[in-house]
């Protein structure tokens, strides 16, 4: 799985930002201090000199509750990480609980390798014969390994982060009137506020929904070696990029990038105020959307190069979502059928339309208007 780096990523409002915070405070001495912890006892010498070869010269080892993290850099921005990721874990599992699913937990933890430079990323997929350009984040069903590097650096950000040095450099002078000083105080607050945003945004859409496919395959909902389908494999994912919790990442609760997504696709506008279903046959016409029998069986919608790849991720969101609230019994059959499938065999687009309707019934007219219903009606928070 790859994540690419949306080119509006910066959408998400910075309070997703505050909620993390509030969420790393309410940790108590069993909460992520437990989880930011070296395990000693259970950390396997064998698996972490693997990975120090695996990731690279300059690299240490940090053992959590559930990850091995090979990681260079700061131990506050690791700190950080290891929230997300473990929160990730935790929701995936309250997730699995809900729809009385049944699961396993990983027998050694899960490998995770945190670049401090996209750079030293990008050699890291070279040397594994993976395509990593434009991304910020993957996880290989193949390795079974997750890896990133610190959105901190990520090269849109660098001329940010220049007008923030260059601004904090200047506010030694002394000499400068305090007017002036006030507007440039008001010019650093908004382009930190940029930068922070901007991190949010990725941490969430990519290290969230990366782990949440790690996660996910190593808890057995999906086989690393048999055929699933992958509107379902990276709507699944989206469930998790929304901002995390003390209970997990919040799965049950909208995810208002990919709902605001969905609603442009379909009005064919920015930030649109009204939505109306009747807007869904025209955005398929013109390409926009596709049908839901398309999405549910064709894989190639999801390369990363298509043109609105975004598009189908926020629809695969927008079904998954819809059936985890308006069909939570049909939909835990059908992923317990999916998890039981043979690794031997391939599934074509009509055969994963024809095991989706026996659970679910026809795909016809009034399932996509019970969907588009459902989403339309879903709380925009907040419109840019």
């Amino acid at each position: 799985m790859t994540t690419r780096l949306e080119s509006d990523v910066g959408r998400l409002q910075l309070r997703s930002m505050a909620a993390f915070l509030v969420m790393l405070a309410s940790f108590g001495s069993t909460g992520i201090d437990a989880y930011a912890r070296d395990d000693a006892t259970e950390s396997k010498p064998a698996a972490e000199t693997e990975l120090l070869k695996i990731a690279g010269d300059g690299f240490q080892t940090k053992s959590t509750a559930h990850f091995l993290i090979a990681y260079e850099g700061d131990s506050e921005t690791l700190t950080d990480f290891i929230a997300r990721v473990e929160a990730t874990y935790v929701g995936v599992y309250r997730f699995l609980k809900i729809h009385d699913l049944d699961s396993t937990e990983p027998t050694q933890k899960l490998q995770i390798i945190f670049f401090d430079h996209p750079d030293a990323f990008l050699d890291y997929g070279k040397r594994t014969d993976a395509n990593l350009a434009g991304a910020a984040g993957f996880y290989s069903p193949r390795t079974n390994r997750a890896a990133f590097y610190d959105a901190l650096n990520m090269r849109r950000l660098e001329g940010v982060k220049e007008q923030i040095a260059s601004i904090e450099l200047s506010l030694k002078d002394r000499r400068s009137s305090p007017g002036n000083r006030q507007a440039i105080l008001k010019q650093l607050r908004r382009l930190r506020n940029e930068r922070d945003q901007t991190i949010e945004s990725v941490n969430q859409l990519v290290v969230q929904h990366e782990v949440a496919h790690q996660v996910l395959y190593n808890a057995g909902l999906h086989s690393r070696h048999a055929d699933q389908p992958i509107w379902l494999v990276e709507g699944l994912a989206c469930l998790f990029e929304t901002p995390p919790n003390r209970n997990g990442a919040g799965f049950a609760t909208v995810n208002q990038y990919r709902l605001l997504n969905l609603r442009e696709a379909i009005s064919g506008e920015v930030s649109p105020k009204r939505v109306k279903a009747t807007g869904y046959k025209d955005a398929v016409r013109q390409g926009r959307l596709v049908s839901l029998r398309r999405l549910i069986g064709d894989r190639s919608l999801f390369d990363t190069g298509r043109s609105n790849v975004e598009n189908a991720y926020a629809q695969a969101w927008s079904l998954v979502h819809y059936l985890h609230r308006r069909k939570r019994v049909e939909f835990g059959d059908y992923l317990t059928v999916l998890a039981r499938r043979p690794v031997d065999r391939e599934y074509s687009p009509a055969m994963e339309l024809m095991i989706f309707e026996k659970v679910f019934g026809k795909v016809d007219e009034a399932f996509v208007t019970d969907w588009l219903d459902f989403c339309l009606e879903l709380r925009v928070r907040r419109v840019r």
